[in-house]
């Protein structure tokens, strides 16, 4: 598991925080947790991206971001 950063405050829209709740009330996470698995979603989508670019595969994309 990733090392947690300082707390981050952000501004977000009330679409955006509808969008959040709706997400969370389908389970027990926090909109923090949600928040992350955004992020690495997004992360991890760049990544395969980039990898694409140079030819890598899925699989040693994954293994270096530690998924």
């Amino acid at each position: 598991m990733s090392d947690y950063a300082l707390p981050l405050s952000v501004s977000i829209t009330h679409d955006q925080l509808a969008w959040l709740d709706a997400r969370r009330r389908h389970g027990s996470l926090s909109r923090s947790a949600a928040l992350r698995q955004v992020l690495d979603g997004v992360i991890r989508d760049e990544a395969l991206a980039a990898a694409s670019d140079r030819g890598s595969t899925s699989k040693e994309v994954a293994a270096c971001q530690g998924w």
